[in-house]
């Protein structure tokens, strides 16, 4: 995500509409862990563009959520006492979703596919 910041900037200035107020980051279990860096970064100069709360949702197998969900959580209250996320109104939300295997290879099997057309 941070890597796309000038352009996610460009698309948040768009945005007009009054009841727009969050803003969810979702992870995968590899990325189980609280980016308190460069993301922390791109949400402070996303947030002078237009203020918004935000949300870390935890997408992973069944099996893994409980161990995910308890990291993340951790890692994101230790970040906002060291006060990364400062800026905003109320520390991040965490929650998560369980997703299936089919649902995995079924995002894989697009991600491939697209991958094709556009070649």
């Amino acid at each position: 995500m941070w890597r796309h910041t000038p352009r996610i900037k460009e698309l948040f200035s768009t945005i007009v509409s009054p009841v727009f107020s969050e803003l969810v980051v979702v992870f995968s279990e590899g990325e189980a862990h609280c980016p308190s860096g460069d993301l922390a970064c791109a949400l402070r100069e996303m947030h002078t563009i237009k203020g918004f709360r935000v949300a870390f949702c935890l997408e992973v197998l069944e099996e893994l959520r409980v161990l995910g969900l308890h990291r993340l959580t951790l890692e994101t209250r230790a970040a906002t006492v060291a006060g990364t996320y400062d800026f905003l109104p109320c520390p991040p939300l965490v929650f998560s979703r369980a997703v299936t295997r089919y649902d995995r290879f079924k995002s894989a099997a697009g991600v491939m596919y697209e991958r094709q057309v556009a070649s």
